[in-house]
């Protein structure tokens, strides 16, 4: 049997105990009126828990008001444990009342008039009246033994302590519950004038009705205590895992401090709680995916168990963690980790946590108002940057033309050779958190790539020259100078060959592409010094995919 706490409850059981023992030696009136005033004593003091219950849910509700999600699923608990408790409180009271029957009913103390047992509680009853045959032995061995009212009893009592234990989830806390819950309803180990007897047997065989009643007040007294107990249990586990802190202060978080104009700016505004007494441990590293888990909100939950894989302990003071690094390459940098902080309980919990910061190379712009120029028919390398913004977030198009990204704030414009001399701009925008922004445009000319230059050898463009180095060049070649995109070609595709051998007539021969044909050929096999060879109407394609005119070669054979 558990042993209670309060000393007014634990006279009562005494009190209870000692007159059942002096009843095997006599039924005398005193004997008799101490159980009517212990019964009263056991009423007082089941009202005394009953009112202690109340207030204990009216607490529950205020915090339920303030804190609904935290409180709501022990509040529940709670009221079913009243449930259940009511439930029995009721049973047992039915049995005083058929108990109160069958020993002739309460006399109205002023009337003298027999009251109706169903029109008050049964405590009210014994108030207001006197019962009928306090002293009859048969009434309650009948009912509770013959009638087998006393088994019902018994397993309906053990199966309330059962139901009242189901409610408390924590198994430890339920093994230090099970001893202190006075409702229970045990077989006796000792024998009994030489027999162990059952607990209906010993509990109610041919003992006075009075005593009879006082047992079940008794039992509905250890009804409201336990319900107490369970109440108190969950009220408590409400703010159970609160972590004590003794400082707050206003905190704003914003996705980045850097705004543009006209752009929208967004901050969490809220009140942060720490404790300025007792230093967290922050962890920073890789979270374990098997740990940190989050809730349907995206929110991790709290964590018995450190979800922090390796990494390492950052310095704390006055509660909150020192977090400092040098930042490194460009773009998204994200880092995580746990807080761990000690609970009520002493027991570690953890708070995983992720964040980011965006790093950008520090750069400064220089450029040319006067030379905002575009090249047409081959790649012009642009470099692309918005100040706070890394190159990955960065797009740009044109207005016409091809423009496209090659790299992290790099890309390459290409306009038809139709676009010469036009105006085409180009756009700049980021990638922000709610989309694509645009942030400026440029305009830039389109222009012809300069005419190149006609050369023989890559040299020569006029003047004397030996037969040996003329008769070691394959063709003409038109060369770009002082150009300084790399890669950029052009092909001659025709040109007309003057030979004026020396006291002779001129011999013409027209040539396509850049390659001497047989003809000209056998005009530099064969010429001599003083012979005069001139490469005029020089045509060459560049990338835009327009014909040019090449300045003439005229050489002298030397």
């Amino acid at each position: 049997m558990s042993i209670p706490k309060e000393p007014r409850q634990i006279m009562i059981n005494l009190m209870y105990l000692v007159l059942t023992a002096l009843l095997a030696l006599n039924v005398s009136a005193e004997i008799l009126h101490a159980f009517h005033v212990v019964n009263a004593g056991l009423t007082v003091s089941s009202e005394a828990i009953s009112s202690k219950n109340t207030e204990t849910f009216g607490a529950f509700d205020e915090q339920f008001k303030n804190d609904p999600k935290r409180t709501g699923p022990f509040l529940e608990k709670a009221k079913r444990a009243k449930q259940l408790s009511d439930e029995m409180y009721a049973s047992i009271e039915d049995l005083q009342r058929e108990m109160i029957s069958l020993s002739g009913g309460i006399i109205d103390n002023e009337t003298g008039e027999k009251i109706d047992v169903k029109s008050m509680a049964v405590s009210d009853l014994m108030k207001k009246g006197e019962l009928f045959d306090d002293r009859n032995l048969e009434i309650s061995t009948n009912l509770m033994i013959n009638k087998g009212k006393g088994d019902e009893l018994k397993a309906k009592i053990n199966k309330l302590r059962s139901d009242l234990l189901g409610l408390v989830d924590n198994a430890q806390d339920k093994k230090n519950l099970e001893s202190q819950l006075p409702i229970i309803a045990e077989d006796p180990t000792e024998k009994t004038d030489g027999v162990v007897k059952g607990w209906t047997v010993t509990n109610f065989e041919m003992v006075p009705t009075i005593a009879a009643l006082t047992l079940l007040n008794k039992y509905q007294n250890d009804v409201r205590n336990s319900e107490d107990r369970i109440v108190q249990y969950l009220f408590k586990q409400v703010n159970a895992k609160s972590v004590v802190v003794d400082r707050i202060q206003a905190k704003v978080i914003a996705p980045t401090s850097y705004v543009m104009a006209g752009q929208e700016y967004k901050a969490d505004i809220f009140v942060a709680a720490y404790s300025s007494t007792v230093d967290p441990e922050v962890y920073l590293g890789s979270l374990n995916p098997n740990i940190a888990k989050k809730d349907a909100d995206g929110n991790f939950i709290e964590l018995t168990e450190n979800p922090v894989s390796g990494g390492r302990v950052i310095p704390v003071a006055g509660g909150m963690g020192r977090y400092s690094t040098v930042a490194g390459g460009e773009g998204i940098q994200k880092y995580s980790g746990a807080v761990m902080v000690k609970g009520p309980d002493g027991k570690p919990r953890y708070y995983p946590f992720e964040s980011e910061y965006q790093t950008a190379k520090g750069s400064a712009v220089v450029s040319s108002d006067n030379l905002n120029i575009i090249y047409a028919g081959i790649p012009n390398p642009f470099s692309v940057s918005v100040p706070g913004f890394p190159g990955d977030r960065v797009s740009a198009s044109a207005t016409q033309g091809s423009f496209t990204k090659s790299g992290a704030g790099k890309f390459s414009a290409v306009m038809p050779g139709s676009l010469v001399n036009q105006k085409v701009s180009i756009n700049v925008s980021v990638q922000l958190e709610g989309g694509s922004r645009q942030i400026g445009s440029q305009e830039f000319i389109v222009k012809r790539i300069p005419d190149p230059v006609a050369a023989i050898n890559g040299t020569i463009t006029e003047g004397d020259i030996p037969t040996s180095t003329l008769r070691a060049v394959p063709g003409i070649g038109a060369i770009l100078k002082d150009f300084y995109f790399q890669g950029v070609r052009f092909d001659v595709t025709s040109y007309e060959c003057v030979y004026i051998p020396k006291r002779q007539d001129p011999r013409i021969e027209q040539n396509s592409g850049a390659k001497f044909n047989s003809r000209i050929a056998q005009f530099i096999q064969g010429c001599k010094p003083g012979d005069q060879i001139i490469f005029r109407k020089i045509r060459a394609m560049g990338p835009d995919k327009t014909a040019r005119n090449l300045n003439s070669i005229p050489l002298q054979i030397k």
